[in-house]
Parts: C-alpha cells; sequence; structure tokens
C-alpha cells in the first residue's frame, strides 16, 4: 500500500505549480504561522474583521494548520512551494491511512483500487496547489478514526494508550477545522448503538479530545466570528443539498462534456447507497456514522464552500462505492466485467481532465506581475497605518503590513461609505477581475463616485484608489485628509 501512496506522493510533488491562487483563505493561514514563527500574538494579521460580511472569514482561525505551516514559514517565508510540500505529505498521509480505516470486507486489491481512484482523482491534483487546511484536516481525521478503530482490537495494557493517542488526534482535528467536533459524538454513537452504554476507553479518547479544546480556548486566541454566519433555515438545506451534491458530482468531472461527470455520479452513487446498505447489514460503526454527522452542519452553514467542504466525505463515498462493486450479486466472471468497465470510464474521465489542465505556474492569484506590482506600490508609495477596502484584505494584509477589510455588499452604497468611515480607511482596491462578487461589487462602487476617489495605481488586473471624499456625508464633499 505504501507504494502505491508513495508513487501518487511523487506525482503530486512533480507536478506541484509555481504561485497562490487569490481564494484569500491561505493568506490568513500563513499570517497566523508567520506570527507563531516570529513571536507575534497570534490574531494579529492587520485583517480588519467585516460583521456585515462574516462569509469572508472569521477573525482567527482554528490554530492547527498555522502549528503545521509555523516551521516552513520560520525556514522558508512566503515560498510556497514548500508548504505544498507539507500539504502533499498530508494526504499522502490520508492515502495510508484509507485503507486501515475501510479495510472492512475489501481485499485487497480493492484497496489498491481505493488509493488509486482518490490519489488520481484530478480534483486532488489540483488542489494541493492550494496552501489550505482541507487536506491536513483529512488526514487528522482519518488518523483519528484509526485510532479508535484499533483501540477494540488491541490487548488491555495497549488500549488505554491508543484510546489516549485517539484523543489527541481528535483534538487535531478540531484544531485543523472546528467540524471535527463531530467526531466526538460520533465516537459515543458508535457506542451506544453497539452496546448501549459508552466504554471507558471512548470516554478516555472523547475526554482527552475535550480537555485539550479546552486548554486552547483557556490559553488561545478566543473567538465567536465564526457563529455570525449562522443562520439556520429550511431555504439554506435545500439549497445547500443541491449545491453540495452537484460539487461531490465535480470530482468525475472531464473537462469535456457534462453528461460524462453525470452518467459517473449517478453510477457511483448507486453503487456507494449499495454499499452502505450492505455496512449497515454488517453492523453501524464510527464509519457508517461519521459522514452524517458531517454533513448535518454542513448544510445547515450558510456559505457554500463547494467540493473543499465535501473532502473529508469523498474517501467514504468511494469506499461504499467500491463495496458495492464488490457485493453485486452476480456471477463472478460478470461482476469481473462490471469492475474492468468502471476501471476504464474512471481511466477515460481522468485522462481527459489531465488533458484539459494545466501544469505552468498558476496563471491568476498572489504571484501574477500585476498582484506582485500592487503589493510593492502598497509597501513604498502608503504610510504604514493606512487602512484599505479590497475584496482579498487577507492577502493584502500578509504582502503589505497593512491592515485592510472586505467590502460589505448592499444596495444602499451609502452603507458602505458608512463602513469605510467606521474603519477609516483611506484607500480602496479594485479587481481582480469578476473573481467573486467583493471584487464585482468594489468596481461598481468606484465607478459610481468618480469625484471620491483618486487613481494612484493600476495595471490589467487591480488598482489603488485614494478616497478624497464620502458622498454621503453632507454636501458629498467630506474630503479625506
Amino acid at each position: 500500500m505504501w507504494r502505491v501512496a508513495g508513487l501518487v506522493g511523487l506525482v503530486y510533488l512533480a507536478t506541484i505549480r509555481p504561485g497562490q491562487r487569490w481564494g484569500d483563505d491561505f493568506a490568513q493561514y500563513v499570517h497566523h504561522a508567520r506570527n507563531i514563527a516570529t513571536g507575534v500574538a497570534y490574531a494579529e494579521t492587520g485583517y480588519i474583521y467585516n460583521r456585515h460580511n462574516p462569509s469572508i472569514g472569521p477573525r482567527t482561525y482554528p490554530p492547527g494548520f498555522p502549528l503545521l505551516l509555523a516551521p516552513v514559514v520560520k525556514v522558508f517565508g512566503l515560498d510556497f512551494r514548500p508548504m505544498k510540500v507539507l500539504v502533499v505529505v498530508c494526504f499522502v498521509g490520508a492515502l495510508l491511512l484509507m485503507p486501515r480505516v475501510f479495510r472492512r470486507d475489501l481485499p485487497k486489491p480493492y484497496l489498491i483500487a481505493l488509493i488509486l481512484v482518490m490519489g488520481l482523482n484530478p480534483y486532488f491534483l489540483d488542489i494541493k496547489d492550494d496552501v489550505l487546511s482541507d487536506i491536513p484536516f483529512l488526514c487528522f481525521t482519518l488518523l483519528s478514526l484509526y485510532l479508535f478503530q484499533r483501540v477494540e482490537e488491541l490487548d488491555h495494557r495497549r488500549r488505554l494508550a491508543f484510546a489516549v493517542l485517539a484523543g489527541v488526534a481528535t483534538y487535531a482535528s478540531v484544531a485543523t477545522r472546528v467540524l471535527g467536533v463531530v467526531l466526538i459524538p460520533c465516537f459515543l454513537l458508535h457506542d451506544l448503538v453497539r452496546t448501549r452504554r459508552v466504554s471507558q476507553m471512548t470516554a478516555v479518547t472523547c475526554g482527552v479530545a475535550i480537555v485539550l479544546a479546552g486548554v486552547q480556548y483557556a490559553v488561545g486566541a478566543r473567538d465567536a466570528s465564526y457563529f455570525d454566519q449562522l443562520s439556520l433555515s429550511a431555504g439554506t438545506v435545500v439549497r445547500n443539498a443541491v449545491a453540495y451534491l452537484r460539487a461531490l458530482s465535480d470530482i468525475w468531472a472531464n473537462g469535456y462534456t457534462e453528461w460524462g461527470r453525470r452518467v459517473a455520479f449517478v453510477v457511483t452513487a448507486g453503487f456507494a447507497v449499495y454499499g452502505y446498505a450492505r455496512a449497515l447489514r454488517l453492523g453501524s460503526t464510527a464509519i457508517e456514522i461519521f459522514p452524517w454527522l458531517y454533513t448535518v452542519p454542513v448544510l445547515l452553514w450558510p456559505a457554500n464552500q463547494g467540493t473543499r467542504f465535501l473532502i473529508p466525505l469523498i474517501p467514504f463515498y468511494l469506499y461504499y462505492c467500491m463495496l458495492g462493486v464488490r457485493g453485486l450479486n452476480a456471477p463472478r466472471q460478470l461482476r469481473n466485467r462490471v469492475i474492468v468497465v468502471l476501471a476504464v470510464v474512471v481511466a477515460l474521465l481522468y485522462g481527459a481532465k489531465y488533458s484539459t489542465m494545466r501544469f505552468g505556474p498558476l496563471a491568476e492569484g498572489v504571484a501574477t506581475a500585476e498582484s506582485v506590482e500592487l503589493f510593492e506600490f502598497v509597501k513604498q508609495a502608503t504610510p504604514p497605518e493606512a487602512i484599505f477596502v479590497f475584496s482579498k484584505p487577507r492577502a493584502l494584509a500578509l504582502f503589505t503590513d497593512r491592515r485592510a477589510s472586505a467590502p460589505l455588499i448592499a444596495d444602499d452604497r451609502c452603507r458602505l461609505w458608512q463602513y469605510i468611515a467606521e474603519i477609516g480607511a483611506s484607500y480602496v482596491i479594485t479587481g481582480p477581475p469578476a473573481s467573486d462578487a467583493e471584487a464585482v461589487y468594489l468596481d461598481r462602487f468606484v465607478a459610481s463616485f468618480p469625484a471620491a476617489f483618486r487613481r494612484m495605481m493600476g495595471n490589467q488586473a487591480l488598482a489603488v484608489y485614494r478616497i478624497i471624499g464620502n458622498p454621503c456625508v453632507g454636501s458629498g464633499l467630506g474630503l479625506v485628509a
């Protein structure tokens, strides 16, 4: 197994692309990591949280991924290639854990196929070029599930040690992504479903995770801004359910035709449902419980994150698909033909998608000439105390050491002017072109008030404007010093 996972890892390392896409989440993780590495207060990132637009990101992120990044940033600075190597290492770790977590009722050839289908999927090959917490979170989640499973298989002397390790891994998952907290009720439900009581070892695992999370809360930065986004409604659940089904099917995208994606998703989802039913007949475990507990908060969360949020579920989806294929109630020869057909179809889909992918430097993001020009101008031509409004505030703060906030989006543009006055912003940056709703809104905002801005710098992708007046104050000539 390790050879297969290792080969996949080599492919990933060989195809790391220079640069970093905008996205902006990465910048906050890296900024936290730099603060840890340099001894600066964890929350001092220069990012001004906009409570009117909380979906941009919370005031702080959990410390798990920044702690992993901190040694890399300490040694290599803001070089993204070593950070991406760390992400690849975490992905290889997840691949190695998959056959151990999903070994029930799957022989070795199926487990090897599971590693290959997951590891060579074009979606993961692409996302490894983003410095984000999703892959480390997947690795820690699978590690937690594996250690929890091992507790039941060991003699009494070793069970306690593995129960403690499972608790540490659970905490690592929670410290990387808050959604990792669903592992705790997952383990409790595992015991209640199987034995109608919580075992001592499960209590140890959950207790260790809770204690470590409590210590983090007590000594670390406290931030409840995550919950500013929470707005429970049936409409949110329905919209997310439809959107996330579409997002899950994207792992079968081939770059040419939508029909290939749709058919592959329907077929594999059918096998996965059948495989899950077979697993339930064998007895519910944490493996059957986790996907449901994870899905609930994902559906409730208003800010749809696309396939990224589904990364922890994809191994389960593929595992149950394999289980469904193996459990086909058909003669062995027919089943083998089905397996060959599926393998050929997956290979064709992957090959088609590969043919549309670029493997050179990223065409957009923080490393392009236009972005570098922007960062240099801000550092050299604006005062250190200047505050900016920009669609990518965390990236700007990381690369320029300036304070920045995202805009709010409202039909009444005076609301944004009020927010600009509230935070004392003196500059607005437009662009990157059509990257998100905030960038589009700022472009139109600046165009709507030509007398209120003076263009200071610009290129094909980005422009810096100094605010010289607030048209929503008094006569509209409220000049900014």
